[in-house]
């Protein structure tokens, strides 16, 4: 018995028994309540609540057994302590007996803060591995007194320090000056933020990475740069396309004009930058921008009032090729280029109002424009070619174009064009050249007949005519490039005739030596060592020709396939031949609204793609 309880619980080897100080109970409701709450604390199994009853109603103070014998239970314990210095904390754990409770972590903390390690970093797992075992029946260390702790990472560059805090553990925490004396340990001097240390320190910001110095980056220079006062990319001029598919070759603006001392470009000279500072005092030096080459050409002369501005020195076009400015000279012919002009061979660029009769060639180093039509001519430009009308060229007339080309229409021409062609009714009957694009984008907008070769794709709205005129178009590799291989093809079946002559002349020549017991004349010794030098030297040729055919072929199997296209809005008609690469299509049959392409050295065919410029 004790002063809170008037009654007594004992496990005996006969039984679980209830002693009840009868002159201690006042009221039998509260006994009942409190003698049911100890049974249910202790665990107590099988206990005989009709006994129980039963002595409640007669009570008297012998023991009386209300349950069979069984273990007392006895919950588990832990003991805590500090070791000799103070710095360590040491766990030993008992395990419960019978149905006594288990050791928690609460009642693990509860005893290290009881012994002065409440503030010790404590190795939970550890504790937590001691709970779920009873392997350890000593006393283990699971926690320590630690300091505050500092971890500071300079980058590489030296353009930043970074400070990481951790907490005290019943220690000291970090202060300001651990971290100022750090800095002076370490030479950083430049960008410190000591208001924010101070703040990380007395607010205990922990865990979180923080810039608490920070130098100054170098501003790099600025590259050199050019101002134009006229469109450098005017040379790739083409007409405009208005919703309806209309070409406008009236404003054609191709070829632009300068007066005298009027500003071409502007250079912006380069600039050294802005030096920087590490955290360590130390001078970054910036990277100093790019220069670029003075843009001053062919006729053109720096301003005296501003040394980086270019103006031209006299009347012309103005065109910006190789890094330079260049004034073009322009040669306006008025009317036609007829007997009255004679054939035109300019150092510049070519503007010609009027037509290009039958038999004059005209030459230029620059742009020709011509506002007329071209007969049976001769044109050769160093840039780009727009004709308003067109060429009626009559199977003879032959162009040569080493920019873009712009015309209403072409008609039995033969055309070789370094740029892109761009043609708004039609071309007819004519061998066509473009080591870029070939677009016929107008209402009419049809090929046919002849051959038209591109590098890039070709783009119309119709191929081929209702009769089955033969119609040729070539996609992929240079025009140049499938000329070469024709007419190496054409060698080597030549000089492999040649070289079968001449064996069989070489074999008949030695059954006449044979015969004649090696007895030949002098003549006939002289034509036989011609006969095999000339064999040998051709069979060395041939051979350079295989080689160099082997090489072209490659060189067009290897061409990217998804930008090689043929787009026809309408429609390609019987007749119509289509090579890209090296895989060949032939019409049969009329095909509508379709875009050709190879795939696996076969043409294949896609819903029409619209062929952007």
């Amino acid at each position: 018995m004790n002063d809170k309880r008037p009654f007594r619980i004992d496990f005996r080897a006969a039984g679980v028994y209830l002693t009840v100080d009868v002159s201690a109970v006042d009221n039998l409701g509260a006994l009942g309540n409190q003698i049911r709450e100890e049974i249910s604390r202790r665990r107590i199994e099988n206990v005989d609540y009709d006994t129980l009853e039963r002595f409640l109603l007669n009570i008297t103070s012998e023991p009386t057994a209300i349950a069979p014998p069984q273990p007392e239970p006895i919950d588990g314990k832990v003991t805590a302590q500090l070791t000799p210095t103070r710095n360590e904390v040491q766990i030993m754990i008992e395990p419960p007996m019978g149905k006594g409770r288990k050791v928690d972590l609460n009642d693990v903390i509860l005893a290290i803060k009881s012994v002065g390690g409440g503030e010790f970093f404590l190795d939970t797992e550890k504790i937590e591995q001691m709970l779920s075992t009873f392997r350890f029946r000593d006393l283990v260390t699971v926690g320590e007194r630690r300091h505050g702790r500092y971890d500071i990472v300079v980058s590489k560059d030296r353009s930043e320090a970074v400070l990481t805090l951790a907490p005290a553990f019943g220690g000291n925490p970090v202060e300001k000056n651990d971290i100022m004396r750090y800095f002076q340990r370490e030479g950083i001097v430049y960008g410190v933020k000591e208001d924010l240390i101070e703040k990380m320190v007395k607010e205990g910001i922990y865990n979180q990475p923080t810039v608490i110095a920070a130098g100054e980056k170098p501003v790099d220079g600025e590259n050199a740069h050019l101002e134009f006062y006229f469109d450098q990319e005017e040379k790739r001029a083409r007409p405009t396309v208005n919703e309806e598919g209309q070409v406008d070759f009236r404003e054609l603006n191709l070829i632009s004009s300068v007066k005298q001392d009027d500003p071409l470009v502007k250079k912006y000279p380069s600039t050294p930058g802005v030096p920087g500072k590490n955290i360590h005092g130390e001078v970054i030096t910036p990277k100093a921008g790019k220069d670029v080459p003075f843009p001053a050409g062919l006729n053109c002369k720096v301003n005296p009032n501003d040394p980086n501005l270019v103006v031209a020195a006299t009347d012309g076009q103005p065109k910006f090729h190789t890094n330079k400015v260049h004034v073009i000279p322009i040669l306006d012919v008025p009317g036609d280029v007829d007997f009255s002009t004679g054939n035109i061979n300019f150092s510049g660029t070519v503007n010609i109002r009027g037509n290009i009769l039958s038999g004059f060639t005209v030459k230029a180093a620059g742009d020709i424009q011509i506002g007329g039509t071209v007969e049976v001519a001769h044109i050769d430009a160093g840039g780009n070619i727009s004709i308003k009308q067109g060429i009626v060229g009559q199977d003879k007339a032959i162009v040569i174009c080493r920019g873009n080309l712009n015309a209403r229409f072409v008609d039995k021409a033969t055309l070789f064009v370094e740029g892109n062609v761009y043609v708004d009714e039609s071309i007819m009957y004519s061998n066509l050249n473009s080591a870029g694009e070939v677009h016929l984008s107008g209402k009419k907008g049809f090929i046919i007949g002849g051959v038209v070769r591109a590098s890039k794709f070709v783009s119309a709205n119709r191929i081929g005519a209702s009769f089955q005129t033969p119609t040729i178009i070539e996609v992929g590799g240079s025009p140049t490039m499938r000329e070469e291989l024709d007419e190496l093809e054409k060698k080597i079946q030549e000089a492999e005739t040649q070289e079968e002559m001449l064996s069989k002349s070489l074999v008949t020549a030695e059954k006449q030596r044979q015969k004649t017991g090696g007895d030949i004349g002098e003549q006939q010794r002289e034509r036989a060592t011609i006969l095999a030098r000339d064999r040998f030297s051709l069979i060395a040729r041939l051979r350079a020709f295989r080689e160099r055919k082997e090489d072209l072929e490659e060189k067009l199997s290897m061409l990217k396939s998804s930008q090689l296209k043929v787009h026809v809005r309408d429609k390609v008609l019987p007749g119509v031949k289509i090579i890209i690469k090296n895989a060949v299509w032939i019409a049969r049959d009329e095909v509508k609204f379709t875009t050709f392409y190879e795939d696996e050295n076969e043409i294949r065919f896609l819903p029409y793609e619209f062929a952007t410029r």
